[in-house]
């Protein structure tokens, strides 16, 4: 099996799988509805390469068991039916917040007893629908005032669509209210009801994926998910690699993923031989942030950016191309452009000849453009649908029509010998099977008994 696969399709940089790297995240991942169960199927297919065995505990739980059918790496016991829904929710995250609550016992019980040791849990859901949009606030909620564990949420936002944009919407305007949502408690406990929010933009991935796709032979649904599993364990593996430049788990945590804030990724691939003098190879690590966004775009960056993390892989080889100075030059040149950020860069090595890679994570204070601009997104698609209807041509066929000479009809009370009334009300009898044939038999058939007395 090829450990540096994710589910046997998208490829991770070599480093995952060096002699001493190992992943540095101890997180579980809970996929709710269609798309996060989705997303977190390619988390569960991340195997040890030393062992084979899964790296992060994975859990599943949706509205419809159908959805649930092609999840290959997530075993029958982890997936989780909303008992009464199996059928779906209908887009109503109102329905889904429901069918979550009615089996939200059974599915925390589990999340506690898999996920218990985790540093930080992340609930996945993709926003447009009735089962994810519904349950992650309340699921967010319930990690963190009962099991005490961080959490992040990592969602996507659908295509442009009038029902499912103002579910996202919705949605993600209860999710950012939890930054401000913090609590002490006693022993020093400190905590926020949510820490952090990944977004990845649909829109703009499936766009890429058309237009410049990384990994071709994939729909673009899988796509995303494999970009988000991909970057997620690559910064993992990238905390535990042994480097006198390290940025760990530890300065993550306290710096970057626990700081209440939406959480930027970008990554860049760097052709050393290009470059013939360090100082345009420090501008190339630095403009990294900027162009290379990995699940989303419209960043203000000078504004917003809080804290960021740089780390750059080398080749062994060249390592000594990136040496301490150079990243104190490379923190100069951030500090120039982000004032006020706080910056940490790092510096580890891989097997690659010629190759750098460059990734960074940023805590932002603000929301990507399309996120930004979903209520009026949504909006704009509602006045479109209304207008759209106005102009119908509707179901107006016109007057009846009269052509040629006029016949009395045949139902006319003045016809010889009709019967007034309704022929099915002439006995009542019970409503069985044997009643049923009684009326009929006594009814007659209304239709013959009509041809019958039809005028000429």
């Amino acid at each position: 099996m090829d450990y540096k696969l994710i589910d046997g399709k998208w490829p991770l940089e070599g480093f995952v799988d060096q002699t001493d790297a190992k992943a540095g995240f101890k997180w579980g991942y809970v996929g709710l509805g269609q798309g996060g169960g989705k997303m977190v199927d390619a988390f569960a297919s991340i195997k040890n390469p030393k062992t084979g065995e899964q790296i992060y505990p994975c859990i599943v739980a949706n509205s419809n068991l159908g959805d649930m059918a092609n999840l290959k790496n997530i075993p029958a016991r982890l997936k989780f039916g909303m008992e009464g829904f199996e059928n779906g929710v209908g887009k109503d995250p109102e329905v889904g917040e429901q069918a979550f609550l009615g089996s939200g016992e059974k599915i925390f019980e589990a999340i506690a007893n898999e996920m218990g040791d985790c540093q930080m849990i992340l609930v996945v859901a993709s926003l447009g629908g009735g089962t994810g949009t519904g349950a992650i606030n309340v699921l967010v909620d319930a990690i963190i005032s009962y099991l005490g564990i961080p959490a992040i949420a990592a969602t996507s936002l659908p295509i442009p669509n009038e029902i499912e944009s103002r579910n996202a919407y919705n949605a993600l305007n209860n999710l950012v209210e939890k930054f401000a949502l913090t609590y002490d408690e006693e022993q020093d406990r400190h905590y926020r009801k949510l820490e952090s929010l990944i977004i990845l933009d649909n829109d703009k991935i499936i766009k890429e994926h058309l237009t410049e796709p990384e990994v071709t032979g994939l729909t673009w649904d899988y796509y995303s998910n494999y970009k988000l599993a991909s970057i997620l364990h690559e910064w993992s593996v990238l905390t535990s690699l042994g480097s006198d430049f390290t940025v760990d788990v530890a300065d993550l945590m306290n710096h970057i993923l626990t700081g209440g804030g939406v959480l930027t990724f970008a990554k860049k691939k760097i052709n050393l031989d290009e470059f013939k003098n360090n100082e345009d190879l420090i501008q190339e690590i630095v403009s990294t942030y900027r162009g290379k966004n990995v699940l989303a775009n419209g960043f203000n960056y000078e504004k917003d950016m809080r804290s960021m993390a740089l780390v750059v892989v080398m080749p062994k080889g060249k390592a000594d191309l990136l040496n301490q100075d150079t990243l104190e030059r490379i923190r100069g040149k951030i500090k120039e452009s982000l004032p006020n950020v706080n910056f940490y860069p790092g510096s580890v090595t891989n097997n690659s000849a010629r190759h750098a890679i460059v990734y960074t994570m940023a805590s932002m204070a603000g929301l990507p453009e399309r996120a930004r601009n979903l209520r009026d997104e949504a909006q704009a698609l509602y006045d479109q649908r209304i207008e759209s209807e106005k102009s119908a041509t509707g179901f107006n066929m016109g007057d009846k029509l009269n052509i040629g000479s006029p016949k009395p009809s045949i139902i006319s009370g003045s016809a010889p010998g009709m019967k007034k009334g309704n022929p099915f009300a002439q006995k009542e009898v019970s409503a069985t099977a044997e009643g049923k044939k009684e009326a009929v038999k006594q009814a007659g058939n209304l239709f013959k008994n009509l041809a019958a007395k039809k005028p000429n």
